[in-house]
């Protein structure tokens, strides 16, 4: 992933950058470091910006030199002391075989100037096998190695593996400072990248590509939808139009309506996400109650992490149970 990603760096980076190679050059530096944001994006750019700086020869206070024999190596993908481990084609998890022969590798003579960089992008591509194998060699890691991980900030950490590392976690700039970083970069109207913004975790980088993708003509689709399957409580039509691969997602945005429908009736206007759907949102405040919109989001969330948990799980099925479960809760206030 990281041989095709468009490599744009976000401001909001620049002082994790600065404090972890302070930290180096205090040889303060922790040798294992997750490093974990709402937009696994921000992770990729700041490791490999690190992992450049650390592997270069001739270092320039803050920044890599671009020409010494180590960032030629590592911006062609080449260096033999830069070790990024995925998963195999078609397969969701690093396999063990892969990561022992990794750290038998590591664990050898630097095969240039002496740093070396295990760098795992996506933490929720171990198994419990690799982090039991990781944890071996991070509690007596060898001589100038890092490790670094990239998680999703909303996967949670194996609780061991987390206290053996040192967790640096990306805060995004706030509302007023992304809203501007987005429309420097975007000719939207202002109510629809607030809602891009809100939606998407306040990251102004995940907002723009929401924007850009068919993502945003799905989700008002299924606004569209959601609203006559409200005013017919019927909600199995709506079967089709959730259950697919973006299934989670759908969720997410079904359950941020209810979430604003609450807030309505809590008379919390000002705190609304999805400002361009205030006409649904008020729909949904009028027809439950507060107490119902809490369950109904209860049932949401919990469906929502079966189908993240569960393996092999029957998504159509579940989905189906959920809408039927909605149509109960349908009542005048």
């Amino acid at each position: 992933m990281v041989k095709n990603m468009r490599i744009t760096w976000n401001p909001w980076l620049t002082k994790y950058y600065k404090q972890i190679i302070q930290h180096y050059n205090t040889h303060k530096l922790h040798h294992s470091i997750i490093i974990e944001s709402c937009n696994i994006k921000d992770t990729f750019k700041l490791i490999w910006a690190i992992s450049k700086w650390i592997l270069c020869i001739k270092k320039k206070k803050m920044k890599n030199c671009g020409i010494c024999k180590g960032c030629k190596l590592t911006l062609t993908h080449n260096n033999p002391d830069f070790y990024v481990l995925y998963p195999k084609k078609n397969k969701k998890f690093i396999d063990i075989e892969t990561i022992r022969n990794t750290i038998n590798n590591i664990v050898q003579t630097s095969q240039q100037y002496g740093n070396k960089i295990l760098w795992i992008p996506k933490y929720q591509t171990l198994t419990n096998f690799g982090i039991n194998a990781l944890l071996k060699i991070i509690e007596e890691p060898p001589k100038n190695t890092w490790f670094f991980i990239g998680n999703d900030k909303f996967y949670k950490l194996n609780i061991t593996f987390r206290s053996r590392c040192l967790l640096y976690q990306i805060l995004q700039p706030i509302e007023d400072i992304g809203l501007n970083w987005i429309q420097k970069n975007i000719i939207i109207p202002k109510k629809i990248c607030l809602t891009s913004l809100r939606i998407n975790n306040y990251s102004p980088e995940l907002a723009i590509d929401f924007l850009q993708s068919s993502s945003y003509k799905l989700r008002d689709n299924l606004c569209m939808k959601l609203y006559y399957a409200i005013d017919n409580n019927n909600f199995s039509k709506l079967l089709p139009i959730i259950n697919d691969h973006q299934a989670i997602l759908k969720i997410q945005w079904i359950i941020l309506l209810l979430l604003d429908a609450m807030k309505i009736k809590k008379k919390l206007s000002l705190l609304l996400d999805n400002l361009d759907q205030i006409h649904l949102i008020k729909k949904i405040s009028t027809q439950y109650s507060y107490y119902n919109l809490h369950k109904i989001i209860k049932y949401w969330i919990k469906c929502k992490y079966q189908l993240i948990n569960i393996e092999n799980i029957n998504y159509e099925l579940l989905i189906l149970n959920q809408l039927l479960k909605w149509e109960k809760f349908f009542i005048f206030n």
